[in-house]
């Protein structure tokens, strides 16, 4: 289930353009010193750059083991956030029953929690409501947030 959620989660960092895969040693090292100090126990990222961004696809080990993730990052290897799809089960009761109650008859939802260097955890919810795929962000207990999402 993870797999299909992280594979959805690239087809969003498309935006409508093939993804620049680059090799690690394409990466600045500005960027690659900011990763490796964010997430030292990822092994093997696989990078890609788009509009300005580099984005880093990779496994997370660390004794968070928050599992398969997106980091991206900005041109001077600021970190912007951090994208982790969520199994149905894992997401707090909270997120799945605001959700619900504000979308009725909302079907197929997805739920990637997105970390950010300031500000608390968020939680990207898409869904189709009445034959539209819609995109929404709320909080961990289930409050609306507006969140400009630059991948």
């Amino acid at each position: 289930m993870n797999k299909v959620l992280f594979l959805a989660l690239g087809v969003f960092l498309v935006d409508g353009q093939l993804l620049a895969q680059d090799t690690h040693r394409h990466v600045p090292a500005s960027i690659q010193r900011s990763f490796k100090r964010d997430y030292p126990e990822a092994r093997n990222p696989q990078w890609s750059s788009t509009k300005g961004q580099w984005h880093a696809d990779f496994d997370d080990h660390s004794r968070y083991d928050r599992g398969q993730m997106v980091a991206n990052y900005d041109q001077y290897g600021q970190h912007i956030d951090s994208h982790i799809p969520y199994d149905r089960n894992d997401v707090p009761s909270a997120v799945v029953d605001g959700t619900q109650r504000n979308y009725p008859g909302g079907q197929n939802y997805t739920y990637t929690r997105i970390e950010r260097p300031t500000g608390n955890p968020l939680f990207q919810v898409t869904l189709d409501l009445q034959n539209k795929n819609r995109t929404h962000y709320v909080d961990e207990n289930g409050r609306e947030q507006k969140y400009h999402d630059h991948h």
